[in-house]
């Protein structure tokens, strides 16, 4: 079983959580980063550019991850919750892998822990590709449950 971890990070706390459970894995792992980048400034990235994006459901252009992910049976999608769901660059890379055969397993984070903000991720993924094999992955779990739950995958 291979599996591809993949995230988006703005703040770098997505970073930071795949990085910690990848030290146990040691799986391929590619960043998602916007080919023009979001303000560094928080309210402007937050409350403007993504807010935007969010509203208008614009998937901005993101750097080439120069990978295969057909070479993957499964993707790990790691990425924070902006405006309750997946941050935008996230819809654009799912766009370029429509078709993938494995499977995609979701982990959010999120400030408040409400349970609809995965909901409205998955349901989101499956508006860009109903076909895609989504699954649940973890929402707001430490790296203790990362690791349980990542390594059970079969």
């Amino acid at each position: 079983m291979k599996n591809l971890m993949v995230y988006f990070s703005w703040s770098n706390n997505t970073k930071k959580l795949v990085e910690k459970v990848n030290q146990k894995f040691k799986f391929d792992v590619v960043r998602i980063e916007k080919t023009i980048p979001y303000s560094s400034d928080y309210d402007k990235c937050a409350y403007v550019e993504a807010k935007e994006e969010v509203e208008k459901k614009i998937h901005p252009s993101i750097k080439d991850i120069n990978v295969d992910v057909n070479e993957y049976d499964n993707i790990l999608l790691f990425f924070p919750i902006w405006w309750y769901t997946f941050p935008m660059p996230i819809g654009t890379f799912l766009e370029q892998i429509k078709g993938f055969q494995g499977k995609v397993y979701l982990f959010a984070n999120s400030y408040t822990n409400d349970p609809q903000y995965m909901i409205n991720s998955f349901k989101d993924c499956k508006q860009i590709d109903a076909k895609m094999k989504f699954e649940k992955g973890l929402f707001n779990k430490g790296i203790e449950e990362h690791l349980k739950f990542i390594g059970g995958l079969k």
